[in-house]
C-alpha cells in the first residue's frame, strides 16, 4: 500500500547522462492500492466539506465588490484576451473569469461565488496529494498533506472569504503546472513542443492569478538540479541547459513579459502602497514572524530571532541528512523561494501563505511518514510480522496524530474562525438585501442618484449600485461624487437616500 522510491538511475539526454535521483518506479496499481485511493478520496472529500460547508453562508467582503466592479468595466473581449497578453499589465485577469461569469448568472448572491471557491480549494487538495507523490513522497505522506490542505486554521480566511480567490487560484495552478511537468519527467522524458505549450498555459494561469507564481521557473531549475543533476563539466552542463533546464528558461521569458509592466510605468502594480516592496533584512524577519504565527497557530507569542533561525537550521538538517530523500531538499528550497514575491510586502498573512502552507505541510508529512514507516519496518523485521501487522502498526501510530490535528482544527474553526465568518460583509449585506427586495429596474440610459450612503469610502456605494443595477447604460451618481446640482437633480430619473441603513426612494 505504501510505495517506496526506487534507487537513483542514470538517463541519457542527448549526449550527456543525467541523474534521476530516486524517481518513483513505474508499475501498475494493484487492487488494494485502488481501494485505498478510493477510500481516501471519500474520506478527504467528506472531511473537507465537514469543515467548510458553513462557508456557503458567508456574505460578500468589501473587496469582493471592488473586485467585481473592477472586472465589470471590462469588455467581453478584454475579459478573455487579458489572460493571453501578459505584457498589457492587467491586474490578475484570471480573477475576471471567476467573478464575471458567476455575476452574470447570480448577480449579488454570494452563495455561488463561495461554492466555486470551495471547488477550487477541493481541487487544490487533490493537487497537493499528486504533488507530494510525484516528488517521491509515500502514499502516507501525500495523504497527510492533503488532510492538512483540507483545512488549516491559521489560513482560515482562505476557506470562507472569496476575495482571496487569487491565492486559491494561484496555489491550484502552481501545483497543477508542477504536476503536469513532473508526470512527464518521472517517465524519463523531456517535454515536447506541445507539452511545453500546455505547461506554459498552466503557468500563465498561475501568473494571471497572483504574482507569487513568478517563482515557478526558479523552482523548476531547482527540481532539475536536485533530481536530474548533470556531471560537473562544460559539455554536460550545456546539454543539461538545452535539455532538462530548457522549459524553465522558456518560462522565465514569460515571467519577464508578465513582471515588467507591473514594476515599471505610472500604472504599475508595484506603485500601489500594498504592493510596494521594502527590501530590508528586517522585513524578512517581520514576514517570518507573521508566517510562524499563522502556520503554527501561535498568535499569542512573537518568535525570537534565534527561534526562527533554529527552525530553519532544523529544516536544513532534516533535508540533507539523507541522500536518498531529494524530496526534502526540494521542499526546503520551496519554502525559501516560493514566498519571495510577497516576503518584502507589508501585511501578507493567512490566505497569502497558502503556498507556504503546502510546502511546510509537505515537508512535515514526509518526515513524519518516513519516521513511522522506519519504526514499523524495524519492528516488523525484528518480530517477523506479516505485512498486515506492519500496516496495522502504521495506522496505530498515525491515528492519534490525525485525531489531535482534527480536534485542534475543529476548535480553531468554531472558536476562532466563526466570529469573522459571521461578521464578514456586515457593511453591505443589509443594503444588498434591500436593493434586491425592491425589485427596482431602471430604464436603459436613465439616471439614478443616491444622495448619501453609509460607507466611509464612498466608492464602495458607487460599486454596489453599479453592480446591483447590472446595466452599464444607466448613469449612476452617489454621494462620494459630490452634491448633485439642482438642475442635474431635476434631470435625474430615480433618486434614493440611505438613512439609518434603510434605502428610501425619493423619486
Amino acid at each position: 500500500m505504501l510505495r517506496q522510491r526506487g534507487p537513483p538511475t542514470r538517463t541519457a539526454v542527448g549526449g550527456a547522462l543525467v541523474t534521476v535521483a530516486g524517481s518513483p518506479p513505474a508499475r501498475q496499481s494493484r487492487p488494494t492500492e485502488s481501494w485505498w485511493q478510493f477510500a481516501l478520496t471519500i474520506f478527504l472529500t467528506g472531511y473537507f466539506f465537514c469543515f467548510n460547508w458553513g462557508s456557503l453562508r458567508v456574505h460578500f467582503a468589501l473587496d469582493d465588490l471592488g473586485n467585481m466592479a473592477h472586472y465589470y468595466e471590462y469588455s467581453s473581449w478584454q475579459l478573455v484576451l487579458s489572460n493571453f497578453l501578459p505584457w498589457r499589465g492587467d491586474n490578475r485577469p484570471l480573477g475576471a473569469l471567476f467573478y464575471i461569469p458567476i455575476y452574470h448568472f447570480a448577480g449579488l448572491n454570494p452563495v455561488p461565488y463561495q461554492a466555486a471557491m470551495l471547488l477550487i480549494l477541493l481541487a487544490t487538495v487533490y493537487c497537493s496529494y499528486r504533488f507530494a507523490r510525484l516528488l517521491g513522497g509515500s502514499e502516507l505522506a501525500a495523504a497527510l498533506l492533503a488532510l492538512v490542505c483540507c483545512y488549516h486554521g491559521g489560513l482560515a480566511n482562505l476557506y470562507y472569504n472569496a476575495a482571496f480567490v487569487y491565492d486559491g487560484l494561484c496555489c491550484l495552478f502552481y501545483l497543477a503546472s508542477f504536476i503536469y511537468y513532473l508526470r512527464i519527467r518521472n517517465r524519463g522524458q523531456l517535454l515536447g513542443p506541445g507539452q511545453t505549450v500546455l505547461f506554459l498555459m498552466l503557468f500563465l494561469c498561475a501568473l494571471n492569478s497572483k504574482e507569487m507564481a513568478v517563482s515557478i521557473p526558479v523552482m523548476l531549475l531547482i527540481y532539475e538540479w536536485i533530481y536530474h543533476r548533470p556531471k560537473w563539466n562544460r559539455p554536460a552542463l550545456l546539454e543539461w541547459v538545452r535539455g532538462p533546464a530548457r522549459v524553465s528558461l522558456i518560462a522565465a521569458v514569460l515571467n519577464v513579459l508578465d513582471i515588467y509592466p507591473k514594476i515599471a510605468g505610472p500604472t504599475a502594480l508595484a506603485n500601489a502602497e500594498g504592493f510596494h516592496p521594502v527590501f530590508k533584512l528586517e522585513r524578512i524577519y517581520d514576514f517570518d514572524v507573521v508566517a510562524f504565527r499563522d502556520l503554527f497557530f501561535s498568535w499569542g507569542t512573537t518568535p525570537e530571532r534565534w527561534q526562527i533561525a533554529g527552525t530553519w537550521i532544523l529544516l536544513a538538517w532534516l533535508a540533507w541528512r539523507r541522500a536518498d530523500r531529494p524530496v526534502l531538499r526540494f521542499l526546503f528550497w520551496f519554502l525559501i523561494v516560493a514566498p519571495l514575491p510577497i516576503e518584502f510586502l507589508v501585511g501578507k498573512s493567512q490566505a497569502c501563505l497558502a503556498l507556504v502552507m503546502v510546502g511546510l505541510a509537505a515537508f512535515a508529512a514526509v518526515v513524519f511518514a518516513d519516521a513511522v514507516e522506519t519504526i514499523a519496518g524495524f519492528l516488523a523485521k525484528g518480530f517477523r510480522w506479516p505485512p498486515w501487522k506492519r500496516r496495522l502498526l502504521v495506522c496505530a501510530m498515525v491515528a492519534p496524530v490525525v485525531f489531535i490535528w482534527t480536534r485542534d482544527q475543529r476548535y480553531l474553526r468554531l472558536e476562532v474562525g466563526r466570529a469573522p465568518m459571521n461578521t464578514l460583509g456586515f457593511e453591505t449585506w443589509d443594503l444588498i438585501q434591500q436593493l434586491r427586495a425592491s425589485g427596482f429596474h431602471p430604464r436603459p440610459n436613465s439616471r439614478v442618484a443616491f444622495l448619501n450612503d453609509p460607507f466611509v469610502d464612498h466608492t464602495d456605494m458607487y460599486r454596489l449600485v453599479r453592480l446591483w443595477l447590472h446595466d452599464k447604460s444607466v448613469n449612476v451618481h452617489t454621494a462620494g461624487q459630490g452634491p448633485l446640482p439642482a438642475e442635474e437633480m431635476a434631470k435625474t430619473d430615480y433618486i434614493f437616500t440611505v438613512e439609518n441603513r434603510k434605502v428610501i426612494r425619493l423619486k
